[in-house]
């Protein structure tokens, strides 16, 4: 018996050792509740660094279809008071500016999180379980009731450097990452956001059978549906079912430049690209990490030959933008239509459309409240470098209207000689096409496609 006492004095005692050589100095000098405090005004503090706020790219989920997988431009100004001022123009708001204030905060929970912890009808329009009208079939108009687009209101602040020239938050329950960049003070909001729309709609649109091209170094791929800001970017010449790979983008500016940024960074060879800036020179978005990686627009040519024998038509207005020489043309044709002697005519347009299995250009005009028109036969050509238009033996009936109007005669050989090509402003945007003449460089007008 005393032998068992003594074995159990012998444990206690190597217990009571053991415990007590464990124990250490507090390494901290605060308590927990302190540190969390602190960290939390730390990053509060780079929430409020930049006055006019910040540019968010948000992407609700990681999906690839829209609108669930599309990105949103919102704009956020931290206030001290824990305001803060949200504002978007986009599909969600309708397409028009919308502009709330609610409350927010930096919580810790295994890490900063940004909080948006009062309800305002920008930021938790994504996080709403509401029907979403853009969505749904005739038969299911209400497919994602109950869920609406998905998104988050609280983000892990995942990096937030000390001069606050960027951070980046991560949604906490769809791990999606969200890029904020400073928006320069003396911005107005709705008009940065107007502006940025207005690019991107004009870069992308949704009305013009354009493809833009994508060079990785020595690799090329083509990058449809951009209009939809969920392009599939697929091998050049490979199939796009087959080889689909949607990568949604954003477009933003800073300063007076104009940003693309995909939500998902690829690799091409050994070089990882997600963002890019708009060069106006070149009319490229050049990949910010390496100038041999950029997205171009099509092709000016190929896209006009396509369209040639088509149901588009290209139009010359009088208001359209043209030369001097060009202008005088034009002018010309307008004062003979009004003064011929059949009657007082106004010129309409003149305009390359496919007509009875011929490449015609039609001139339209209007007799009083009516409309007529008249048609001039042309064979068509393509070369590397541009493409010819030569005119065919006129009609009687065209012929009695050249004959009334004259200065017509100008603007058909205008038109019937050897043409360059190129894009009216931008050749990711198509929809209107510069002519140049070959013979005569100074004369030239931009056509647009309707």
């Amino acid at each position: 018996m005393k032998k068992i006492f003594s074995i159990s004095l012998l444990f206690c005692a190597a217990f009571v050792f053991v415990g007590c050589a464990g124990e250490e100095d507090d390494l901290f000098n605060k308590t927990a509740a302190e540190r969390l405090n602190e960290a939390s005004d730390l990053y509060s503090s780079r929430l409020t660094a930049q006055p006019n706020g910040w540019a968010m790219q948000l992407y609700p989920t990681t999906k690839d279809e829209a609108p669930y997988g599309n990105g949103y431009l919102l704009l956020l100004r931290f206030n001290t008071n824990h305001t803060v001022v949200a504002a978007m123009n986009n599909s969600m708001s309708s397409n028009v500016f919308k502009e709330d204030s609610s409350a927010w905060d930096v919580i810790t929970d295994n890490g900063p999180v940004l909080t948006f912890n009062t309800y305002n009808t920008v930021i938790h329009t994504f996080t709403n379980p509401e029907d979403i009208s853009s969505t749904g079939s005739k038969d299911e108009p209400n497919d994602e009731t109950g869920t609406g687009i998905g998104g988050d209101y609280e983000y892990i602040i995942t990096d937030a450097p000390e001069d606050a020239s960027y951070m980046m938050l991560k949604g906490k329950k769809r791990g999606t990452y969200n890029l904020l960049t400073p928006v320069e003070e003396g911005i107005d909001y709705q008009s940065f956001l107007e502006d940025v729309k207005n690019f991107q709609n004009n870069m992308f649109p949704s009305n013009s059978p354009t493809y833009d091209i994508v060079h990785y170094g020595d690799s090329i791929y083509k990058m449809e549906g951009a209009n939809d800001g969920i392009p599939n970017i697929y091998p050049f010449d490979k199939d796009a079912v087959i080889n689909e790979s949607f990568n949604p983008f954003l477009v933003t500016k800073r300063g007076d430049d104009y940003y693309l940024r995909f939500r998902d960074a690829k690799t091409y060879g050994d070089v990882t690209v997600q963002e890019f800036k708009y060069i106006s020179d070149k009319d490229v978005f050049e990949s910010v990490d390496n100038e041999n990686y950029y997205i171009a627009g099509d092709d000016p040519l190929r896209f006009f030959d396509s369209t040639i024998g088509t149901s588009y038509r290209w139009v010359l207005r009088a208001n359209s933008d043209m030369s001097e020489s060009v202008k005088t043309i034009v002018k010309n044709v307008q004062t003979g239509f009004t003064n011929n002697p059949n009657g007082k005519l106004t010129f309409n347009n003149a305009s390359l459309q496919f007509v009875n299995g011929n490449i015609t250009l039609r001139i339209s005009y209007k007799h009083g409240s009516s409309q007529s028109k008249v048609d001039f036969v042309y064979t068509y050509s393509k070369q590397d470098d541009g493409v010819t238009f030569q005119l065919e033996p006129v009609s009687q009936s065209s012929q009695n209207t050249l004959n009334s109007v004259p200065a017509l005669q100008s603007l058909l050989d205008l038109f019937g000689q050897k043409l360059t090509v190129s894009a009216g402003s931008t050749a990711f945007n198509l929809r209107t096409m510069k002519l140049t003449s070959a013979q005569n460089p100074s004369d030239w007008f931009v056509l647009t496609l309707n």
